[in-house]
C-alpha cells in the first residue's frame, strides 16, 4: 500500500481526514483514537501526532462541545481530502466506510451519554454522568465515589445502561404518585 502515498505521514493524514468525513459525526480525540486503534488504521502515538499536525495546518478543527472538544474537518481539510482521497485505494476507502457505518451509532451514543471521573481534592473520585441532546445537557449527575474501582464501575455501568437509567429516572421523576392522584380526586 505504501506505493500509493508519498510517505506514511501523508497516508495517515489522509486516512484521518477520510475517517472523520466518513463517520460524519462530531467526535472527541479519544473517540477518534479508539476508532483508529480498534480497526488497526494508525498506531496510537502516530495518530496523536497526525491530529496535532492536521490542527496546526488548519485542516482539522477542535470545537468545544458539551461532551468535550469535537474534531471536524475545516473547509480547507475538505478540499484537501477531495483532491487527494483517490490516493487511498478504493478497497481501503470501502473498508473505512464499512467501519464508520459499523461504529457511528456507538460513537454517537457515547457523545450523548458521557461519563468521566476526576480525583476529588478531599479524597475519593467525582464521577460525572451526562445525557445530552443537541449539545445541551438534559441530565447531569455528579456522584462522589470512595475509590477508583467504584468510580470505574459506575462509569462502566453508565456506558452499558445509560439509556435504561435515563428512562428509569425520567419515569420515576415524572410518574404521578398515589398522593398526587388522591389530591386530584378531592
Amino acid at each position: 500500500m505504501g506505493g500509493f502515498f508519498y510517505d506514511e505521514t501523508n497516508r495517515d493524514k489522509l486516512i484521518v481526514l477520510y475517517c472523520i468525513k466518513s463517520l460524519d459525526i462530531e467526535m472527541t480525540r479519544d473517540q477518534l483514537a479508539d476508532f483508529c486503534v480498534e480497526y488497526d488504521l494508525i498506531p496510537y502515538f502516530d495518530l496523536q501526532t497526525t491530529i496535532g499536525e492536521l490542527e496546526e495546518s488548519g485542516l482539522l478543527a477542535a470545537v468545544p462541545k458539551a461532551f468535550g472538544q469535537a474534531y471536524m474537518l475545516t473547509a480547507e481539510g475538505e478540499q484537501v481530502l477531495e483532491m487527494f482521497q483517490e490516493r487511498i485505494p478504493q478497497s481501503r476507502r470501502d473498508m473505512l466506510d464499512f467501519c464508520a457505518n459499523r461504529s457511528r451509532d456507538k460513537i454517537l451514543l457515547d457523545t450523548q451519554y458521557s461519563a468521566r471521573a476526576r480525583e476529588a481534592c478531599d479524597g475519593g473520585y467525582t464521577v460525572t454522568l451526562k445525557s445530552m441532546e443537541s449539545n445541551r445537557n438534559v441530565l447531569a449527575i455528579e456522584i462522589l465515589m470512595p475509590d477508583t474501582s467504584t468510580a470505574n464501575s459506575a462509569i462502566r455501568r453508565w456506558r452499558e445502561s445509560s439509556v435504561d437509567i435515563y428512562k428509569y429516572l425520567m419515569n420515576t421523576l415524572t410518574a404521578p404518585r398515589s398522593e398526587d392522584k388522591k389530591d386530584k380526586q378531592e
